[in-house]
Parts: C-alpha cells; sequence; structure tokens
C-alpha cells in the first residue's frame, strides 16, 4: 500500500481505503439516511461489525471488512432508526442492543435479528409525564446492568437489568451550563471504560468525556478542544496500550469538516487528529457520526459513518 493522500500524527496516520466501501446494492438506497452506530464482536474467533440501516436492516460486516451481509428484521422493527449498536452476552448468549431514539424504546436482538425484548419508556418518577422526552441514542451493558443515554431527550442515564427486565436506576439530566458536573447538554454516546472501569459518556455540545461510576456517581470531566461536539467513545487494546476513538459531528473552527480523534483510554490525552475530507477528499465526511478502532491481520483500521448524508467508509493505519 502507497498511498498518497495521508492524515493523523504518528503513530496514527491513516489514509482512506476506497476498496473497503462494500455495501450490498439493496443497502445503497438507504445509506443515505445512516444515523447510528457499530458495535464490533471482539470474542476470539469473531470480529464482525454490526450495525443499523434504518429502512433496510441490521447490516454485518465481515472481520476483513470485505464483505457485507443484511440481517432482516420484523416488518414493524424494519423503518426505525437505531441510534447505536451495542454488543454483550447474557443468561449465556450474545445479544445486539439497539436504542430507537424516535421510537421510546431500546430493542434486544439476537445476532441473527430475531427479537428477545424491548425495554419501553423508563417508569422512574422523572419519565411520568409524557410531555416529558425519552429519545435514548446510545446504551452499553456491564455485568447485568444494561445503562441507556436518553441523549435527544432529557438526559438522564438509566440502568436496566437484562435478566429481570426491570428499570434499577437513574442519575444526570440537563443543563445547559458546560461546567456543571454530573449532568449533560446531550448525552450522545456512553461506553465502558477497559482500564478505568468507569462509564465513559460522552457530552456531545460541552466537548467533555463525563465519568461516573455504576452507582451514577461522578468521577471526572475530561475536555477535549471547545467546539468538537463528540458523538461517542469506543475503545481497542492495541500493541500493549488502550487508545479511544471519538468521531466528531463538528470542528472546533466553524464550519471546517469534522475531525476523528485518537486519545489515551487512561489519560485521555488527545493523540491524533485526523480529517477525512480536508486531508482524504472523502466528500461525504462533513460531519461524522460514529468511528470504531478495528485490528485485523495486525493491520488498525477506523471503521467510519458520516452523517446528513449518511456513508459508510473505512480507513487503514499506514
Amino acid at each position: 500500500m502507497s498511498p498518497d493522500k495521508l492524515s493523523g500524527q504518528a503513530p496514527f496516520v491513516f489514509t482512506h481505503r476506497e476498496d473497503l466501501y462494500n455495501l450490498p446494492s439493496a443497502a445503497k438506497e438507504y445509506e443515505v439516511n445512516l444515523h447510528g452506530g457499530f458495535a464490533i464482536d471482539a470474542r476470539d474467533g469473531h470480529g464482525q461489525i454490526y450495525y443499523g440501516m434504518p429502512g433496510c436492516g441490521i447490516m454485518r460486516i465481515d472481520a476483513d471488512l470485505q464483505k457485507q451481509d443484511i440481517i432482516n428484521l420484523p416488518d414493524e422493527l424494519a423503518p426505525l432508526n437505531f441510534h447505536g449498536t451495542k454488543i454483550g452476552e447474557f443468561d449465556g448468549n450474545w445479544r445486539l442492543f439497539l436504542p430507537a431514539n424516535n421510537d421510546e424504546r431500546v430493542v434486544i436482538l439476537s445476532l441473527e435479528g430475531e427479537v428477545d425484548f424491548i425495554l419501553p419508556r423508563p417508569v422512574f418518577d422523572e419519565y411520568q409525564a409524557q410531555e416529558v422526552p425519552y429519545k435514548p441514542t446510545d446504551t452499553v451493558l456491564v455485568g447485568n446492568q444494561l445503562y441507556i443515554a436518553d441523549g435527544y431527550g432529557s438526559n438522564y442515564i438509566t440502568s436496566a437489568d437484562v435478566n429481570t427486565q426491570q428499570w434499577t436506576s437513574i442519575f444526570g439530566g440537563k443543563t445547559e451550563d458546560p461546567e456543571e458536573d454530573g449532568k449533560f447538554a446531550t448525552a450522545h454516546g456512553i461506553n465502558f471504560n477497559p482500564i478505568h472501569h468507569h462509564l465513559d459518556i460522552a457530552d456531545r455540545p460541552h466537548s467533555r468525556i463525563q465519568v461516573h461510576d455504576g452507582d451514577g456517581r461522578f468521577i471526572a470531566s475530561h475536555k477535549l478542544p471547545s467546539g468538537a461536539f463528540l458523538c461517542g467513545i469506543s475503545y481497542l487494546e492495541y500493541q500493549e496500550r488502550w487508545y479511544a476513538v471519538i468521531g466528531c459531528l463538528r470542528d472546533p473552527e466553524e464550519s471546517r469538516p469534522a475531525p476523528i480523534y485518537i486519545i489515551d483510554a487512561e489519560t485521555y490525552e488527545l493523540l491524533s487528529t485526523i480529517r477525512p475530507k480536508e486531508d482524504l477528499g472523502i466528500e461525504l465526511a462533513q460531519h461524522l457520526h460514529n468511528v470504531v478502532l478495528h485490528i485485523q491481520d495486525d493491520q488498525l483500521y477506523l471503521v467510519c459513518q458520516a452523517w446528513n448524508p449518511g456513508h459508510y467508509f473505512v480507513l487503514q493505519k499506514v
């Protein structure tokens, strides 16, 4: 590979792998509507990547990124936008966790697209008034607790026991103050930090990652460049160190195409800024919505999703 366009700072410099754009023909008309996230099956011998394609179904990418398949959904679920995708195991089986941000529900599926159960609107006092919005944007499974970020709604973080399917806790809520800890302007993404063993929550307009323990106690806030809209956070162990990747909806500089950040998962230090549109010429990558780190055959990739219009693309570390 001898790329002529590169982006990022050493050692995280990437090029565009145009040959890995491999949507099935039946899915291409729906790509423009992409507004979700990726989940990687990190088990040994697996490595497949899943994401929702509204109007089409669930997409499954082979571990080598060469091929994608469509997993069909029941008719009533096919039109839904699944804003995030996560994968996890409970009761001896692996499932996908899919928050439908426009439909007040989180759908739990088998890896073949069969519905296990659906979590409806939370029952906590904070959600008793019907005018209180509930628009979940992301989830993460920790043990038997599924944490749900209501990023487009009231910005609470709720949790439910996946074994009993009962709601268990709530914390957070809405704030417009970028210095107020423990609340969110838009709790857009949530994940479990593999080093600190805490919840990392991307507070999008406030350009920060807020850290909470499993009981909802605020731990810390980590700022990234002001004005960067952080959509989510995903981790990977690479060469005996843990890193995280963050796709941004906006750049700190108004009207500049949005970047991808790679940070140290322990210190939250910004290590590399990748610019898919500006440096690599990916015209549809004005806004990033979700990016994950993926390793296959000792090669490091960024699997990426742009928003409005939706676009799927892959970058490879050089």
